[in-house]
C-alpha cells in the first residue's frame, strides 16, 4: 500500500487481524467486521447495479417515453411502458409477506425460466468445443492428426499414450455415472471403480488449487502486516 497515509495502514491492519480471529474462535469483533464488510459490499454492487444497469437501460428511457407522452404521443412514447418491468420487480418484495408471497413466484419463475435458457445455450456453446476435443485418434501422429489420413508428420508415441490416457478417463468417469443398470458385470464395475478413482483425482487437483490461492492471498496480507504495518525489512 504505497503512498497510503498511517490511519488507512493501521485500519487495514485491524481489520486483517479481526477476520484472521476467526481461526483462534468466532468472536463479536469476527462478526462487526464480517457484518461490515457484506454491508459495504452489497452497497457497493447497488450503486454498481444502478449506475451501469438500472439506470441506463430502465429509469432513462423510461422517463424519456413519459417525456413523449405528455408531449402528445411524440416517437419514443412506447418507451414509457418500461413502467411495466418496474412494477414487476417489485413482485420480488412480496416474499416478505406470507399472505402474498405467490405474486413473488411469478417473477421468479419467468426469472429462472429466462436465466435456464440463457445458461442452457452458453453451457451449450462452451462445452460443444470440449466434446468435439475428446474424439481423439488413438494411434496419433506428431501434429495430433490421425494415424490414416493425409498428414506425414511422423508417429508419436507420446501423443498417442495422451490420447489413450485422455479418452480413457473419459470413457470410465462415463461408466460410472450410468446408472441404467446395476454394474454386476466385472469389467463395467471395475471400470466405473476407475472412473470413480479418477474423480478423486480430478477433485484432489481442484482442491490443492484452491489452497494455493488461498494461500497466495494469506501470504500477501502476512507480507502487508510485517513490511507495511511493522516495517519489518524484508529481503
Amino acid at each position: 500500500m504505497e503512498g497510503a497515509a498511517t490511519w488507512q495502514i493501521w485500519l487495514a491492519a485491524i481489520v486483517t487481524l479481526g477476520i484472521y480471529s476467526y481461526l483462534i474462535s468466532d468472536n463479536k469483533i469476527y462478526r462487526l467486521l464480517l457484518n461490515i464488510m457484506i454491508g459495504l459490499g452489497v452497497g457497493y454492487n447497488f450503486i454498481i447495479m444502478w449506475k451501469q444497469v438500472l439506470q441506463p437501460l430502465w429509469w432513462e428511457p423510461m422517463t424519456q417515453g413519459f417525456t413523449a407522452l405528455f408531449n402528445g404521443f411524440a416517437p419514443g412514447s412506447a418507451k414509457a411502458l418500461w413502467v411495466l418491468v418496474g412494477l414487476l420487480g417489485t413482485l420480488w418484495y412480496f416474499q416478505f409477506s406470507r399472505k402474498y408471497l405467490w405474486l413473488s413466484r411469478i417473477v421468479i419463475g419467468m426469472t429462472l425460466g429466462a436465466g435456464a435458457g440463457v445458461v442452457f445455450k452458453q453451457q451449450l456453446l462452451m462445452n460443444m468445443p470440449q466434446i468435439a476435443d475428446s474424439f481423439r485418434p488413438l494411434v496419433a501422429r506428431a501434429d495430433g492428426t490421425p494415424l490414416v489420413g493425409g498428414s506425414t508428420a511422423p508417429l508419436s508415441l507420446w501423443m498417442s499414450l495422451n490420447n489413450i490416457i485422455f479418452v480413457g478417463t473419459i470413457v470410465c468417469v462415463m461408466v460410472y455415472f450410468f446408472f441404467s443398470f446395476e454394474h454386476r458385470w466385472a469389467p463395467v464395475r471395475h471400470t466405473a471403480k476407475l472412473g470413480r478413482w479418477l474423480l478423486m483425482v480430478s477433485f484432489g487437483a481442484f482442491f490443492g488449487n484452491t489452497v494455493m490461492t488461498r494461500m497466495a492471498v494469506f501470504l500477501e496480507r502476512l507480507q502487508f502486516l510485517l513490511r507495511d504495518w511493522l516495517k519489518v525489512p524484508m529481503f
